[in-house]
């Protein structure tokens, strides 16, 4: 059996388990969840929780202290609520097909499923070792005896469940089934952000990133693809998430994005800034918003002014109340895509399924 990067990769998944944003940039420490979201992403703002004296104390009140942190809960609360329904309607939707699958062949579904399977999964002694060793390292004092079961178990489940599936999508298709649960979604508000793209466009596609992020600058070969196939169809929203715990000029970066946007070049600004990663000190921003052909004057005030921290900070805010934790993060028609900075295919396919869906 050949083992792969991505095999073992998983193996620690199936052990450990791992972040909502793979390639992406991450601070040292946890995102603050506690900062503040608008009352109205809270539910019974006006619902009196205590008294003092003859004071009443609302949920509303506390809006400043936790209504982050309650939007996050949210968020995680229906994510996971969604992925569990869906996981159970694609299991049974499975068995039920290779029922009826067994039923018109006249066998079991043991028989049929060892039919499908046939010689397919296979895994020795010597495989279990070798995955052993090759992850001794992330595995810590954990003996081969008491793991061998668990990776054999694994190993015969990566195997097995990529055959299965790939039969039932085939029965899928013949009995013409169509999945009607809608995906998750979160609501993410766009008004006054940057936009690239028709605007009356189906697909909106939304960023969270940060100008220092490495992987937010490799994201964007993904985002020239995007336009060049889809340049009528989607639109592109960036949405301001400065890691200052591992990124000191992101934040001024950021400000000075939106500075440029005020003199509606934030997208060259944008091109520029990912272009000179490593010159984004002050200095550096204004010498480029000479060159951008800006009003520097008014530039350099609006950067020393900071006017734009607040809208940042809100950016902040709602990105951690929908899960981001890293950037990039990307959002297509409010849909998270997991993985952080994806190539192009992936970013196609969820566009794809988004406009056939809307063709329903």
């Amino acid at each position: 059996m050949k083992f792969t990067s991505v095999v073992m990769r998983r193996w620690l998944v199936y052990v450990f388990a791992t972040s909502m944003f793979a390639a992406s940039c991450n601070p040292a420490e946890p995102v603050d969840t506690l900062r503040p979201q608008s009352a109205t992403t809270i539910t019974e703002v006006d619902e009196v929780i205590a008294v003092i004296g003859d004071s009443e104390v609302t949920l509303g009140d506390l809006v400043d202290q936790i209504g982050g942190q309650l939007g996050l809960m949210d968020f995680q609360y229906r994510s996971q609520r969604h992925q569990v329904i869906e996981t159970a309607m694609k299991q049974f939707v499975r068995t039920k097909l290779l029922e009826s699958e067994a039923q018109s062949r006249g066998i079991t579904v043991d028989v049929l499923v060892a039919e499908v399977l046939g010689d397919k999964v296979s895994v020795s002694d010597d495989d279990v070792h070798f995955f052993y060793i090759q992850n001794q390292a992330q595995l810590g004092d954990r003996t081969f005896e008491s793991l061998a079961p668990q990776i054999r178990a694994y190993l015969e489940n990566e195997i097995r469940d990529p055959v299965l599936e790939e039969f039932a999508q085939g029965l899928v298709e013949d009995h013409d089934v169509n999945y009607v649960l809608s995906p998750f979604r979160v609501n993410i508000d766009t008004t006054d952000s940057p936009m690239f793209g028709n605007v009356e466009a189906p697909i909106t596609l939304i960023e969270f990133s940060d100008f220092e992020c490495p992987y937010c600058q490799s994201f964007i070969a993904t985002l020239e693809q995007i336009k060049a196939e889809y340049p009528n169809e989607v639109k592109i929203i960036f949405k301001q998430f400065p890691l200052n715990d591992i990124h000191p000029n992101a934040q001024k970066a950021a400000e000075a994005s939106l500075c440029a946007h005020e003199q509606g070049k934030f997208w060259e600004a944008h091109d520029l800034y990912f272009a000179e990663q490593d010159r984004l000190e002050v200095a550096n921003l204004e010498e480029k918003a000479e060159r951008l052909g800006l009003d520097t004057l008014a530039f350099s005030a609006c950067l020393e002014s900071g006017e734009y921290a607040d809208v940042i900070s809100a950016d902040v805010s709602q990105g951690t109340a929908v899960g981001v934790n890293g950037t990039p993060a990307i959002f297509i028609n409010g849909r998270p895509l997991r993985g952080g900075a994806v190539p192009f295919e992936m970013a196609a396919e969820m566009i794809d399924d988004e406009l056939k869906r809307q063709k329903r």
